[in-house]
């Protein structure tokens, strides 16, 4: 933490793949899963 934020003390999220914290930006975004893609069904693409 900086001396313009005192009270962050970090993050922190538990999810059913395990635990993440940290104390920055940097390490939300990679804490951030993607989400699964459906492999076995059809590509699906809107016409317009």
């Amino acid at each position: 933490p900086s001396a313009k934020m005192p009270w962050f003390k970090g993050w922190a999220i538990e999810r059913k793949e395990g635990k993440a914290d940290g104390k920055c930006l940097i390490e939300a975004l990679d804490a951030i899963l993607p989400p699964s893609r459906p492999t076995d069904k059809p590509l699906r693409l809107p016409l317009q």
